[in-house]
């Protein structure tokens, strides 16, 4: 919707303006009206609008002194006038401010319904050419932020974007929010009055968080000037739902940027998720190389080999692994410590192993995590984790099965890798394959074939994300015996070679 602000000093012609038409059917909004020039500047600094409608001759401030002052803070607002006969020589000065139309009153329903859809063809068009340049920047940035893009590439890319200046040390910061009822225009055009308003360059993540980027500011004192400023505009911004805000310590080298990023994402997302008195766990439980409650000796760093190891359903060697990190620690002396594993393991599982969890389940979990205060009880949180992996593809919808299906999924699940079909299945379960491939069809939704093949991919695709083997390894691994067959049905489901989709998702 395009965001209107209607200024006139006659009560009834501003009554009128808002009852004359359906603005809602045309795509408009009235987020604001004012009796006053200097009013209507008032407001500008709450309320964020996209079109003016003005009064000329107006007590105080007229109309255009309100356009010119609103022109200086901002150049995008489009403006329209309202004038009498005997004021045309204000429409001509009016017309050197950039205004889109005038209206003489009494106003013609046709004539301003005409304008207003010329007006909006003009805003979407702006709109969606400078969305289209930022989507473009804001992507490379992530994805060179996050390791997907090399040092080199992405410098060719910032060469299309000369205002973008990098310089070490930066810093960054994260503002996460429940987008539940926004759109995504209304984010773009949040990150365009945040990045105008501060110094931090503000890009949109592909989860809808806004990410800010500093550069300079090596003093502390300057530092704490500029984040007292970017609270107050973040304060003061149009963002009007709960989110939260964390940024960095100074950051002096590249190969820190995703580690800092990754920490700052869990820190947020544990703020959205526990009570506000909760709050100063999600600040002991991250940024850990800063925390003063883990000593510098305990590693607290998960090694990729025990996500190698989940991957291939080494689920013992993962236990193993873990209880003796935990043991080696001496936890119980230092339940942060306990906790910070606990968490960075759960994230890192539900993120690189593609787990989906219902919100509530997901809250559960990490609420049961902030409270573990035992080895055995984080052992514990260990194993329901890696039940998750298990329960992955049976949840939905499984009370729905009978109890002969149940069974054969269990199987499926548990020997996929192995040479399944239904006349084994069959022989297993001493039922007909015929009947057995029917009953599957009616109760599953799809052939027994299709469904191993779904598994055999999905199972691939968490050992290319989590471990270093070939594609052809993988796909023996999986069941398939035949590299050429497992490459076949991978695009198929995929639409691209095992190759391809790990070079793809790696490190997102």
């Amino acid at each position: 919707m395009i965001r209107v602000m209607l200024v006139d000093d006659e009560p009834l012609i501003l009554e009128g303006l808002k009852h004359l038409i359906d603005w809602g059917q045309l795509g408009y909004e009235i987020v604001a009206t004012a009796r006053n020039g200097v009013e209507a500047l008032e407001i500008a600094k709450y309320v964020s609008f996209d079109l003016l409608i003005t009064d000329i001759k107006m007590p105080e401030k007229t109309g255009l002194e309100l356009i010119a002052a609103l022109n200086e803070r901002e150049k995008t607002i489009k403006s329209i006038v309202l004038s009498g006969f005997q004021e045309f020589h204000f429409v001509k000065q009016g017309l050197t401010l950039g205004i889109e139309n005038y209206l003489l009153k009494p106003i013609n329903e046709k004539e301003l319904i005409s304008t207003l859809s010329h007006v909006k063809e003009k805003i979407n068009h702006a709109f969606l050419k400078e969305e289209s340049t930022l989507v473009l920047r804001d992507h490379s940035i992530w994805r060179w932020l996050v390791g997907k893009m090399g040092h080199t590439e992405f410098k060719q890319r910032m060469a299309f974007y000369p205002e973008v200046q990098w310089k070490f040390p930066l810093r960054i910061g994260l503002l996460k929010m429940e987008w539940d009822q926004q759109t995504e225009e209304e984010l773009y055009r949040l990150q365009r009055t945040l990045e105008q308003e501060n110094s931090a360059m503000t890009v949109v993540t592909p989860s809808g968080d806004l990410l800010f980027i500093w550069c300079g500011f090596e003093r502390e004192s300057d530092w704490g000037q500029e984040r007292s400023r970017f609270q107050s505009v973040v304060t003061e911004a149009p963002i009007g739902q709960p989110f939260v805000f964390v940024h960095s310590e100074p950051i002096s080298e590249i190969q820190c940027l995703y580690e800092v990023y990754r920490e700052m994402e869990m820190k947020c997302e544990l703020k959205l998720l526990l009570p506000e008195r909760d709050h100063h766990m999600a600040d002991q439980l991250t940024f850990k190389r800063e925390s003063e409650l883990i000593p510098p000796q305990m590693n607290i760093t998960l090694e990729q080999d025990i996500f190698e190891h989940l991957a291939n359903r080494h689920y013992q060697k993962v236990r193993k692994d873990l209880e003796h990190m935990l043991s080696e620690s001496h936890c119980e002396r230092n339940p942060i410590f306990l906790k910070s594993v606990l968490m960075e393991f759960f994230y890192r599982l539900k993120s690189q192993f593609i787990v989906q969890l219902p919100f509530d389940q997901y809250v559960q979990i990490v609420q049961q995590i902030v409270h573990v205060e035992t080895t055995s009880e984080a052992m514990k949180m260990i194993d329901r984790c890696i039940d998750l992996l298990e329960d992955d593809h049976l949840q939905e919808n499984e009370k729905n099965y009978s109890p002969i299906i149940q069974t054969v999924l269990q199987h499926i699940h548990q020997h996929f890798s192995q040479d399944l079909s239904l006349k084994t299945l069959g022989h297993s379960f001493h039922i007909n394959p015929i009947y057995l491939g029917q009953l599957f069809q009616r109760e599953v939704g799809c052939s027994f074939t299709k469904y191993l093949n779904q598994l055999r991919i999905d199972r691939a695709k968490k050992l290319l994300l989590n471990s270093y083997d070939r594609a052809g390894q993988i796909g023996k691994k999986v069941g398939y015996g035949d590299a050429t067959y497992f490459y076949k049905q991978f695009k198929k489901y995929e639409a691209m070679t095992p190759t391809e989709w790990r070079k793809v998702h790696k490190h997102s």
